[in-house]
């Protein structure tokens, strides 16, 4: 049994029961019944108030029909649920790398975003994340696949039309729009669709320049997401692997960081014509 405070695997388990259980067309009560559970007990379950039982939710699984494959992972991360942090090895298919990061940008209601090389991916045109995809694959990918991983990754921007999409706040380094990814004419579209997103109410962008000088964004991009009623979660990322932080004093420090970013960056004004002028300019 897992007691306490959830950590990022119990609450992953706890949300994929959810999406199993409506997937079968089985209401809470109806799950309950079956496996002679309390109806509250099963809602507890299922948002991560009441403790992992690896019998109980065996059983939920055997329910809901899940092959055996799936079963196994889900029960190894029951088995592991007190152990805080996440931390997933990229297999060769980049859409199975990203689904907990859609997973919990779906969730989120805030998301600060520190990106230092490039935009990010959930302001990304298509063309540039097919440029991206192309030139950070370590082997020759087939058009199916990439078409595949440009429509994950366009996938994940539904969240911003949402009626209550979450608060995305930006911090691009002015690097971020020089680098010529796919020429001069799609860094220019996508320069302009950034421009553009600068006018959503839920975005906030903000370009930290080359003249601010060292600072903690230096070590690397990350993404700090909140949560309405769950502890925070610090996203890394990076060739072979995804992390998920959630202790506090790993999430303090990157707050610490976003903070210190922040002081450098420019004006959400000053960065949205700094954004234009650059766009402009790299259609030259």
């Amino acid at each position: 049994m897992v007691l306490g405070r959830p950590t990022i695997r119990s609450r992953q388990v706890a949300n994929e029961l959810r999406r199993l259980r409506k997937r079968a067309g089985l209401t809470t009560g109806e799950v309950g019944a079956r496996l002679g559970l309390s109806q509250s007990k099963v809602s507890r379950v299922e948002t991560g108030g009441s403790g992992l039982q690896i019998n109980d939710v065996a059983a939920m699984l055997g329910l809901y029909h899940v092959p055996a494959k799936r079963r196994d992972e889900i029960l190894a991360l029951v088995s592991q649920a007190a152990e805080p942090g996440l931390v997933q090895l990229h297999g060769r298919k980049l859409p199975e790398q990203w689904q907990a990061l859609i997973e919990w940008e779906d969730k989120a209601v805030t998301l600060q975003n520190w990106a230092p090389l490039g935009i990010p991916g959930l302001l990304q045109t298509a063309d540039y994340a097919r440029a991206i995809i192309r030139g950070m694959s370590e082997r020759e990918l087939p058009e199916s696949e990439v078409d595949t991983m440009v429509k994950v990754r366009l996938g994940r921007r539904a969240i911003l039309s949402r009626p209550l999409p979450p608060k995305l706040h930006i911090l691009l380094y002015e690097p971020a729009l020089h680098v010529a990814v796919g020429g001069p004419d799609v860094l220019a579209v996508q320069l302009r669709h950034l421009a553009e997103a600068t006018r959503r109410a839920s975005v906030t962008i903000q370009v930290v320049p080359f003249s601010a000088g060292p600072h903690p964004g230096l070590e690397g991009p990350f993404m700090l997401m909140g949560f309405p009623s769950d502890p925070p979660l610090v996203y890394l990322e990076n060739r072979v692997m995804s992390i998920f932080l959630e202790e506090e004093s790993h999430t303090a420090s990157y707050r610490l960081a976003w903070q210190r970013i922040l002081a450098k960056a420019l004006s959400p004004e000053r960065s949205a014509k700094l954004i234009a002028d650059r766009a402009e300019g790299s259609a030259k």
